[in-house]
């Protein structure tokens, strides 16, 4: 009887163990997944406006990669000019008006932003591109805004005088220079031939450096 308690026991100390062996092992946890990089590279930054180029005809706005993505010839009509500079300068333009008081310069809306300011010329009585002065500009510092405000030969406010007698076409009336002709065959002017449109440079009292840019300005007054 003793015999058979003992192998029983022995027979139950077996089962158990084998249940032991074979018990499942613990879940690992599954390694946690690394976000994949992302792939997306930053858009490139659009040119902005580096510089304002003007000459005999009107002006343009020319971006920091070198192209030319505005151009005003006197003529036109200035909204989409002040749109344009509006962009440029990252500010509204103060407006004005300038009164022409009847005589050869008619009344003019001004549209400013700090040292640059865009003139349109209103009431006119015939075509804007048979009056001599339909738009202007005038510039009083080197640069506006960040942008860069030159002549289309280089002189600009700040310039000095000896810079501006060394650009050829040019005609020279006291502390007036004028430079960048649309016509160059009609410089220097012949009292009573034919005009051209330049870009004025006006000296300080010393005529020593340029203190205001001004366009347009006919190579020869008939008045």
């Amino acid at each position: 009887m003793r015999m058979l308690r003992l192998t029983l026991i022995a027979l139950a100390a077996v089962a158990l163990a084998g249940c032991a062996a074979t018990a499942p092992a613990p879940a690992t946890p599954a390694p946690s997944e690394t976000p994949a990089a992302s792939s997306s590279t930053p858009e490139p930054a659009e040119p902005e406006t580096a510089e304002i180029v003007v000459d005999g005809s009107g002006f343009s706005l020319v971006d920091t990669d070198g192209s030319t993505t505005f151009t005003h010839v006197w003529a036109d009509e200035v909204a989409p000019a002040v749109a344009a500079l509006t962009g440029a300068f990252g500010a509204d333009p103060v407006v004005s008006v300038r009164d022409g008081s009847g005589g050869h310069y008619v009344d003019f809306d001004l549209y400013t932003w700090g040292a640059f300011t865009l003139g349109d010329a209103v009431g006119l009585e015939k075509p804007r591109a048979d009056y001599f002065l339909p738009s202007l500009v005038e510039v009083t510092a080197p640069e506006v805004e960040g942008v860069a405000v030159r002549s289309a030969s280089g002189p600009t406010v700040g310039s000095p005088v000896s810079e501006v007698a060394a650009v050829t076409p040019l005609v020279h009336e006291q502390s007036d220079y004028r430079i960048d002709p649309v016509d160059p065959s009609l410089v220097p002017p012949t009292p009573g031939g034919e005009i051209t449109d330049m870009v004025g440079l006006r000296a300080d009292e010393s005529d020593t450096s340029i203190v205001m840019l001004k366009a347009p300005m006919l190579s020869y007054y008939p008045f």
